[in-house]
């Protein structure tokens, strides 16, 4: 067996090396930010109320686990009076439901536009690419009078707003299948596979890396969402909409560590999910197979 040699290449300059260390302080500065904003977060989440008042940057000195319990029944939403346990299940069944309908309107959709040949097409994929460019803000009028009209505001039927199928994913997906070849369509269609069964059967499967990553970001995005639930779900709030609501509506007589203990508890499902599927994340690997 042949050893391979190592090319460690040309030793970095001083200017590089300055500028590096530069970059590296910053983004040690950055993350020692977001880890002093936990550490502070969980330590306030095991005191009493008085403590925190008293002692704030102090450890606990009696460590109360118990207020991530108590934190489900003293986190209320303070219009509906929904507790944590309520909103964990309305972020659970909004989260769950947008992200499967996004993505399985987006995988259809950009399936068809890249692979079949019809009128309009084109037009889809520019649609897409447009919505992408303009701002979200600029259709919300329209986007609450329709929902208003439609009276599906305060329901599951809301997710029927996740069945659009464009923007990113439909981005990505389309780059995907455009790529893939056509030869896997063709011997599923030699031995009698219709379109459907080609498609769920054959090229589907081979999306799946790059449509789990996108789940992944999806779910974690429709978990934070703040806006959707607190225009659309005012009798049904989420995590995201019931913890802010409810520090702001106690700020002058809040029990803090039960709210720390909440906001732990609302980040610990996406933190687990990053810090599992995290190289799938930033991989965002492409199975792939013949080259078109």
């Amino acid at each position: 067996m042949k050893l391979l040699k190592i090319n460690k290449g040309k030793p970095k300059s001083l200017a590089q090396r300055i500028v590096f260390g530069i970059i590296f302080l910053l983004f040690a500065a950055y993350a020692a930010s977001m880890i002093y904003v936990g550490v502070f977060t969980f330590f306030s989440a095991l005191k009493t109320h008085n403590e925190f008042v008293s002692k704030m940057f102090d450890l606990p000195s009696e460590w109360l686990f118990m207020n991530f319990v108590n934190a489900f029944d003293k986190v209320t939403h303070p219009a509906s009076g929904t507790n944590m346990v309520g909103m964990l299940i309305n972020s659970v069944w909004y989260t769950a439901g947008s992200t499967v309908l996004t993505i399985a309107c987006s995988t259809t959709l950009a399936y068809a536009v890249s692979k079949y040949r019809f009128v309009g097409r084109n037009l889809i994929y520019s649609i897409s690419l447009v919505m992408m460019i303009l701002p979200i803000v600029g259709s919300l009028p329209a986007q609450y009078k329709l929902i208003m009209t439609l009276g599906i505001d305060n329901s599951p039927a809301i997710l029927l707003t996740a069945c659009s199928g464009f923007g990113f994913n439909f981005i990505v997906l389309y780059g995907f299948f455009q790529s893939l070849s056509w030869s896997y369509a063709e011997a599923a269609f030699i031995d009698g596979a219709g379109h459907l069964k080609t498609f769920v059967q054959v090229m589907l499967p081979q999306a799946m890396p790059s449509i789990v990553s996108l789940v992944i970001l999806s779910a974690i995005g429709t978990w934070n969402d703040y806006q959707g639930p607190l225009l659309y779900l005012q009798n049904m709030p989420t995590l995201a909409v019931g913890l802010y609501e409810f520090q702001l509506n106690t700020v002058y007589d809040m029990d803090f560590p039960s709210l720390f203990a909440g906001l732990l508890i609302s980040v610990l499902p996406v933190l687990v999910i990053f810090v599992v599927f995290q190289e799938t994340i930033m991989s965002n690997t492409v199975a792939g197979g013949l080259k078109g």
